[in-house]
């Protein structure tokens, strides 16, 4: 009995069928339960960023949970506080909490900025403002400020409090923020949305309108971070600087880790307010500390920005190809003819693995070890897909 027959048995069906099962990785690539190899091009959805297979974050893992594995928030560890000060510096921030996963560092920013409102303004000060397109996960708080309604119906009624505005319209972003505004919560590209970059006029009203009416400006970098788009954070693309920034995904190159950063605030956490048994542990914490010590030596960094130029230019010279979006390793390629999807699975095919991000859009998030050659392999597979579909 194949995996895919096994899961469909056991596994609740919270999502999408799936038809293929993966046995082992090594760098970018892939092994399916038949032996067959595959490029990865998802990378656990902007997650794996060393690649499959890296030994410092397990290593790191491995050797310091013999030493001290786990011991709640009771407590100070070393490696926990070692990765606070290493991603304060960084992103230019002073304070760090841990957590497991990208939603619970939203649902984390989503009480940061609610605590700053009551401090600032009381009860009626809690209104967050976020982008049409947004996904910011699927926990009730994270899953209100996402964009997309049939997600929400199900679960309703959700917290109240969120509004939605146009991504690109910095007259609106700026109009939706007032006295009443505890805080932004912003991706600076939606990754989830289809990879859309938000403009830079409209991260800068929201700056101006967060700093004239005593707002927290959030930046959802779950998906951008680590060296994704080219630097070490997305918003160091612009010359806007948030108050705080949620992280996860590419953090842990697949071990469970999510955080929070902010910029010191009177109106912060207190002892109480929030908390999670899992997250900081000492374990985790080390294979983070080994992640970033690896973007680095590795020239991580420069390698997404580099790879990224290069699939760019090979994907935009396809006929079908009508744009292509994103930055650095965070990529969508709009098709001419849509159907997402069917390019996706025939690029299975091929022995590419990519994602339909939306019904017209491939999502191109590999590994940051990707080289060149891997990128043009890749390139010409979708060049092949779309010529065979006319």
């Amino acid at each position: 009995m194949s995996l895919s027959e096994r899961g469909e048995r056991v596994m609740m069906a919270n999502y999408p069928p799936r038809q293929l099962g993966l046995v082992r990785g090594e760098g970018c690539w892939v092994w399916d339960e038949a032996g067959n190899r595959h490029l990865d091009l998802i990378a656990g959805i902007a997650v794996v960023t060393l690649g499959h297979g890296h030994p410092a974050p397990t290593r790191a893992l491995v050797e310091q949970s013999a030493v001290l594995d786990h011991v709640s928030n009771l407590y100070w560890t070393e490696p926990a506080i070692a990765l606070a000060e290493r991603l304060c510096a960084l992103a230019g921030m002073q304070r760090a909490f841990f957590c497991n996963s990208g939603a619970e560092a939203n649902e984390a920013a989503i009480k940061l900025m609610r605590r700053h409102g009551h401090e600032t303004g009381g009860a009626a000060k809690h209104r967050i403002v976020c982008l049409e397109g947004a996904f910011h996960g699927r926990t009730l708080g994270a899953l209100q400020a996402t964009w997309a309604r049939p997600k929400k119906i199900p679960f309703e009624p959700l917290p109240a409090g969120f509004e939605h505005v146009p991504r690109d319209d910095p007259d609106a972003l700026a109009a939706a923020i007032g006295p009443d505004t505890a805080g932004v919560l912003i991706e600076p590209i939606q990754g989830e949305g289809g990879v859309h970059v938000v403009p830079d006029a409209v991260l800068r009203a929201a700056r101006e309108a967060c700093d004239r009416h005593d707002a927290l400006l959030v930046f959802d970098e779950v998906q951008t971070g680590i060296g994704r788009t080219g630097e070490w954070f997305a918003f160091q693309r612009t010359d806007v600087r948030p108050d705080a920034v949620a992280l996860a995904k590419g953090l842990g190159s697949g071990l469970p880790i999510g955080a929070l950063l902010s910029r010191e605030l009177a109106t912060g956490f207190q002892p109480g307010d929030h908390g999670t048994t899992y997250g900081g542990s000492p374990g985790i914490t080390a294979g983070a500390l080994a992640v970033l010590d690896a973007v680095e030596a590795e020239g991580l960094v420069a390698n997404a920005q580099a790879m990224g130029e290069r699939l760019e230019r090979g994907l935009r010279a396809l006929p079908g190809v009508v744009d292509v979006r994103g930055a650095g390793l965070l990529r969508a390629v709009e098709l001419a003819a849509g159907d997402a999807a069917g390019v996706a699975s025939a690029l299975h095919g091929e022995g590419v693995l990519v994602n339909a991000v939306t019904e017209s859009a491939l999502r191109i998030a590999p590994p940051l070890v990707i080289d060149g050659d891997q990128v043009d392999l890749a390139v010409a597979a979708l060049a092949r897909v779309l010529a065979a579909r006319g």
